[in-house]
């Protein structure tokens, strides 16, 4: 049996549109664990925020230890036994060390005036970076971004005092909620 032109390429075209939703959900399912470990990890640093303002600075240096830590296990640990190249199981760690650092130098810039600013500003950063994630890694990353984005505006043009509860409940919710929807995709 011979393929004519046009057959064979509707047969690579086919195959493209395979092993770009393979390449899709690979990278959703590998995205997952992060927003599920920091959705909770929201959650427990916007809720002791809101239950003890004045450490909150405290409360934000152990989340991101631990949040950190667990970030680099769960990238390490998924590449175990695997053929992937040392540069790309840095890649997350490097992203997210960038990351801490550019937050951390437009603080100093900046200079916020109020915790509840701090509080609104990292996740914006966070919500620009899924989104980027997901030009190139598919349209869940940006509704995520946008959904966090969305949420955090709202949370700190419209709640006052009660953006950190906000936050915990429907900040760190989303990025569980998201997590989850990668998971199943």
């Amino acid at each position: 049996m011979t393929l004519s032109p046009h057959e064979a390429a509707d047969t690579l075209r086919d195959v493209a549109a395979v092993e770009d939703r393979s390449a899709r959900a690979y990278g959703y399912q590998r995205g997952s664990p992060y927003l599920i470990l920091w959705g909770i990890l929201w959650t427990v640093g916007y809720g002791l925020t809101a239950t003890w303002p004045q450490r909150g600075n405290a409360v934000w240096i152990a989340i991101d230890a631990i949040g950190m830590a667990a970030s680099f296990a769960i990238g390490f640990r998924s590449h175990a036994g695997t053929n992937v190249p040392a540069r790309r199981r840095w890649m997350f760690p490097g992203i997210a060390l960038i990351t801490f650092v550019f937050i951390g130098a437009t603080l100093a810039v900046m200079a916020p005036v109020s915790p509840k600013q701090i509080g609104a500003f990292v996740p914006l950063v966070v919500a620009f970076g899924y989104a980027l994630r997901g030009i190139w890694g598919g349209l869940r990353f940006v509704v995520a971004g946008a959904v966090i984005a969305a949420a955090t505006l709202a949370g700190f043009l419209l709640l006052g005092a009660y953006f950190d509860l906000w936050m915990a409940a429907v900040g760190g919710g989303a990025l569980v909620l998201a997590g989850v929807w990668l998971l199943r995709a």
